[in-house]
């Protein structure tokens, strides 16, 4: 930026100073085109000059570059250009006095005095405010412009009456940079690393899938991650409105999120209140023992084993390996032993015991005490609602809903606690799962990988569904997040920080459940794969649990551990409904933004009672359909599409710009190739390969083909998959019917094309005739 001398300094200030404000009249009015021109339809007119900031201050949006400037000293006699009206809705006004109210530090240029000169005026949001009547039919915005030049600065107070019939609320904003980053690490590293990371890595091969993993995360996962937190923080949008100014026609994304969103909150919060009753019955060590520990409960079989070495062992040498059962007469002399029948400290049992496998007490007491999945015929006989079940459940949303009622004033001061306390606990698990003996033999399962595997899709789309699953991009959720941010927030960083965290998150993870599944296995003489029969989501409530109860002081473990849990699975939580309650109340601002806490509140009741059927004695079935099914496919499209809408009609470059606005970097060439080339071709390829597994593969539910299950679960199992998937086209196809136009072409260009601002913010139509002041259309 060219710098002015002292001189030329205060005659521009003079100037400025000593303007008269133009002449009330209410046939004048101000209109804003698009090149970034002000001007009035009198003789007066100001131009903004040739300046990559006058793009940072139109509220986030691109503008072409002016082809020419005009002084603001411009005499009648001057050519006029063209004047371009728009008649403005009181929801693009709202929308617009909320861009401005939300601006850190923007800046446009001008010239004065017939000269190139360029001097700054920043407009800043601390000394912006919006003010109405309580029957809201008259506004007032008062603001402080400050202009500053090299030498000297001077400050303009103004104020007057835009014709706007309501007043948005201000969007908020973190308290803190360090609460946004701690709300996306808490979001993005979350069950999915704990739980389902280890869980997939178990069910895929082990080492084998890091193959795949590493190769999603980089031409898939960390693109889109990266390119949702830049969207967000440019636009301040939520994920309905945001397709407004990107790509029109790709609107449909935001109701598919909200479906996709609406869906894992059905099921993922069952998962954090299975965490909330174990929690509950850790206290009950306080008294005797970790009620999952022992085999002497009601709910215990007698293929039970206690989690314990030396028991373990002595059980295994007994039983017939070859055919697999366990029938003998021999006793055991052991204080309280498995298969005593009383509480005496010494007792002496028979044992005549009939079974295909030993079974250890933790996963005894997750199917037959948690679950209680005996009193359950599959999915033709869920059976009753577990009331220990649903008032865990209902514990959650009570916390979700004080966590998010107030916004990100609550939720950010709640991810302090919730983002920080897992790593603590994890990394206390994996000191004790090492020193375990047999841990090296999971370990070396973890990490060796078999390349014959890779030839098997299913690898890659488990390795697909855990990048997005866990980094979140397609959730809308960073969108959201993001839209919280300053301006000039770095996203960048934030990306590569927050993916970095979550990827050496879940390999930690790793390392706790498999060193802890190397001794198991080498207690039990199997192998890793043999270990636990079922590899579902139920994993994590075995596996740790099993580890917790070797250790020493077991209970105060197994509190910390499911409290970690628990924090895991809130922030995810946050993190998922902030997303719905962000981009409708963005998209219904007097409707919903005005009554947030009721929405919020409806919102949470509504996912409350959809979530009660995963709170009956066949729950487990309900939650592993949805995990395995409802998700992966219509994630994958969206993630394909939201890289379609922004690389090739918003345009890659019109994007870089964008983040260069914002972090003063251009993305790196590598970036603009993997997000116009790669990750669409990448994603289309996943996404593909995972429609032809759902429609022709072979899907197990339970160890059951999905094509065997009742009519009832393939017709809600494919309503699951699709709905979503339909807002897509079916909103792409009412936006090209309401858009007008002669021919389909011109209609397709038209709602494709991003909705530029008005920016009438200084529409001098106001209800008693004022005018705003020349200097703040010149400013401007």
């Amino acid at each position: 930026m060219s710098s002015t001398t002292p001189g030329q300094s205060s005659s521009l200030m003079s100037m400025i100073a000593n303007r008269k404000p133009l002449s009330p009249s209410p046939s004048t009015t101000l209109e804003i085109n698009n090149d970034v021109k002000i001007m009035t339809s009198d003789d007066n007119i100001s131009h903004l000059t040739t300046a990559p900031l006058a793009r940072e201050f139109s509220s986030g949006f691109n503008y072409q570059t002016l082809a020419e400037t005009s002084p603001l000293n411009q005499t009648k006699n001057s050519a006029k250009p063209l004047v371009r009206s728009h008649s403005s809705t009181n929801a693009e006004l709202s929308y617009h006095l909320q861009q401005l109210k939300n601006l850190s530090k923007r800046k446009t240029t001008f010239s004065g005095d017939n000269q190139n000169n360029e001097d700054c005026i920043h407009l800043t949001s601390s000394n912006l405010k919006i003010i109405c009547t309580e029957d809201g039919k008259e506004s007032l915005i008062h603001s402080t412009i400050e202009l500053k030049t090299t030498e000297t600065s001077i400050e303009l107070p103004v104020s007057w009456k835009p014709a706007i019939q309501q007043v948005t609320i201000q969007r908020e904003s973190w308290d803190h940079k360090i609460e946004f980053l701690l709300a996306v690490i808490g979001y993005a590293v979350d069950l999915g690393n704990v739980w389902r990371f280890p869980t997939t890595v178990y069910s895929n091969g082990g080492g084998a899938f890091f193959i795949p993993y590493f190769i999603l995360l980089i031409f898939g996962g960390l693109p889109l991650f990266y390119m949702e937190l830049a969207l967000g923080q440019y636009h301040r949008s939520g994920v309905f409105t945001i397709w407004k100014y990107i790509c029109p026609l790709a609107k449909g994304i935001g109701w598919a999120t909200v479906l996709i969103n609406f869906m894992t909150a059905m099921f993922y919060n069952t998962i954090i209140s299975w965490a909330v009753y174990y929690l509950v019955m850790s206290f009950n060590g306080l008294r005797t023992e970790l009620p999952w520990k022992g085999c002497h409960h009601a709910w215990n079989t007698e293929c039970c084993v206690a989690a314990d070495v030396k028991e373990y062992q002595y059980l295994s040498k007994l039983a017939n390996v070859t055919k697999g059962v366990f029938n003998t007469t021999r006793t055991i002399n052991r204080p309280g032993s498995l298969f005593t029948t009383t509480t005496t400290t010494t007792t002496l049992a028979p044992i005549v015991r009939n079974c295909s496998r030993l079974v250890y007490s933790t996963e005894e007491y997750f199917y037959r005490r948690l679950q209680e999945v005996d009193k359950a015929d599959g999915f033709n006989n869920l059976g009753k609602v577990k009331w220990e079940l649903a008032l865990s459940l209902f514990v959650v949303f009570i916390f979700v809903y004080f966590a998010l009622w107030k916004g990100i004033k609550s939720s950010g001061k709640a991810v302090w606690i919730t983002a920080i306390a897992p790593y603590a606990v994890l990394l206390i698990l994996l000191v004790r799962g090492i020193t375990l003996s047999g841990s090296s033999i999971g370990i070396k399962y973890y990490l060796k990988p078999n390349m014959e595997l890779l030839k098997n899709f299913s690898i890659w789309n488990a390795a697909a569904t855990q990048i997005f699953f866990s980094l979140g991009p397609g959730f809308g959720v960073l969108i959201a997040l993001s839209s919280y941010n300053k301006f000039h927030n770095n996203c960048y960083r934030d990306a590569l920080i927050t993916s970095t965290i979550n990827c050496a998150t879940s390999i930690l993870s790793g390392f706790v459940v498999f060193s802890t599944l190397g001794h198991m296995a080498e207690v039990s003489k199997k192998t890793i794969e043999q270990v636990i029969e079922d590899k579902g989501s139920e994993l994590v409530f075995i596996v740790y649990p099993h580890t917790i109860a070797l250790m020493n002081w077991s209970t105060l473990w197994a509190v910390l551990f499911f409290f970690m849990v628990i924090t895991l699975g809130i922030d995810s939580t946050f993190g998922g409904l902030e997303s719905i309650i962000t981009g409708l109340c963005d998209e219904f601002p007097n409707l919903l933004g005005r009554h947030r806490s009721l929405f919020v509140l409806g919102v949470l009741v509504i996912s409350y009672l959809g979530a009660l059927p995963t709170c009956t004695y066949g729950g487990d079935y309900i939650v592993t359909l949805m995990n395995e099914i409802a998700v992966a496919p219509a994630l994958l499209l969206v993630v394909f599409i939201e890289c379609i809408a922004v690389s090739w009609f918003y345009g890659v470059n019109r994007f870089s710009f964008d983040i260069k606005a914002m972090i003063g970097t251009r993305p790196s060439l590598f970036w603009r190739v993997v997000w116009y080339v790669v990750s669409p071709l990448f994603l289309l390829t996943i996404f593909c390969a995972a429609m032809n597994n759902f429609l022709f593969g072979q899907i197990l539910i339970k160890k059951v083909d999905l094509s065997d299950l009742p009519l009832n679960v393939r017709i809600w199992s494919n309503l699951m998959v699709f709905l979503p998937m339909l807002c897509i086209p079916g909103y792409a196809i009412y936006k090209l019917i309401v858009t007008p136009g002669k021919t389909f072409d011109e209609r397709l260009q038209r709602a494709a094309k991003p909705e530029e601002p008005l920016l009438e913010l200084l529409n001098s139509r106001s209800a008693n005739g004022q005018q705003p002041p020349q200097e703040i259309v010149e400013a401007l």
